[in-house]
């Protein structure tokens, strides 16, 4: 009777290796001191059942499962997604997929912080329409996507009130409306093209076209850019061209000349063939503003740089090309809006 009492307590029934899977914000060791579990426990004192009652007792774990074969354990866990996380009343919340919020209540939950971005200023409801995306589109806005964002901040622009600006780990800045967030599941391939550091990105999810544009113009409120236009501003004023020509009448005909040889510098930039996508060989018809009209992107000899930030525009067409891709634009005054053709 003293053997059969004291066998459960040998070596024979101690823990002799851990294993855990399915876990991404905590580590293995994190998931076996929520268990409360360790190399040479007694499997009497640490059952299987009692190991997934305690893991699923944490806030984060949507469920668990343990399995024993002779002295091991291997545990599998199927953590919350966590959208991101914010501060109210001095407490950290986080946010799941089905917009749960969860205070941070422990050391365990505070570690993982570093996996989430942390959500500035977001009404409640723009962070339940960020859950419903994120639950609409499970293949593309995963952890991995989340991880790479550092902040999720609300942007107002004049076509959509309702903007999110997302400052990303990497020092780049993606501006975009809640519906088009799935396409930040791209964001791996643009970075193979992508040139220069702290860049700007716009992501338009109905047209699935990802721009890059200028920083400084994003944080131009509409008046400064209707005055500050980073785009040549007969574009977006007809009347502009006209009443320059006259104020140049005015002033006499050296201030002119200087003008017409500053614009002959800049114009008849030669479009290079190779980097004219296929789709564009031959006439094409395009809608603008002012109606439609047909072009041949092939023969237009009058580019120019534009002040938004690797384009190039053209006076005869109002077309504008992306310098690196060769992708060519219409611009809406109306959304204010570059649109691919």
């Amino acid at each position: 009777m003293a053997l059969i009492c004291i066998y459960p307590f040998t070596k024979e029934f101690q823990i002799r290796a851990l294993n855990v899977t399915g876990n991404y914000y905590y580590s293995a060791s994190q998931i076996y001191k929520i268990a409360d579990v360790s190399v040479n426990n007694l499997m009497i004192f640490n059952s299987p059942s009692s190991i997934q009652s305690k893991l699923e007792e944490n806030p984060l774990i949507q469920e668990a499962s343990v399995v024993r074969n002779g002295q091991d354990l291997s545990i599998t866990v199927d953590e919350k997604l966590i959208i991101g996380y914010y501060v109210k009343d001095n407490t950290n919340y986080l946010v799941t997929a089905d917009d749960e919020r969860i205070p941070i209540e422990n050391e365990q939950e505070l570690r993982t912080l570093i996996h989430y971005p942390l959500l500035v200023d977001l009404s409640d409801s723009t962070i339940s329409k960020i859950c419903e995306q994120t639950r609409k589109y499970p293949d593309q806005l995963t952890r991995a996507v989340y991880e790479r964002i550092a902040e999720i901040q609300p942007w107002s622009e004049s076509y959509d009130k309702n903007m999110l600006k997302l400052v990303l780990q990497d020092g780049n800045t993606v501006f975009t409306s809640i519906p088009s967030l799935f396409m930040m599941s791209t964001y791996s391939k643009i970075l193979e093209n992508l040139t220069g550091d702290n860049v700007c990105l716009l992501l338009d999810g109905e047209n699935n076209v990802v721009n890059k544009v200028s920083c400084t113009y994003m944080y131009l409120s509409p008046e400064e850019r209707a005055v500050n236009r980073e785009i040549p501003k007969k574009v977006i004023d007809p009347t502009f061209k006209e009443e320059t020509d006259e104020e140049n009448k005015e002033e006499g005909t050296d201030t002119g000349n200087e003008e017409t040889a500053g614009e002959e510098e800049t114009q008849s930039t030669p479009i290079d063939p190779a980097n004219i996508p296929q789709l564009y060989y031959g006439p094409v018809t395009v809608t603008t503003d002012n109606g439609e009209m047909t072009v041949d992107v092939s023969q237009i000899s009058d580019w120019e740089a534009a002040a938004v930030e690797n384009f190039q525009y053209s006076p005869s067409t109002q077309l504008f090309r992306a310098m690196d891709s060769g992708i060519v634009y219409t611009y809406e005054a109306a959304t204010d809006t570059f649109w691919p053709i």
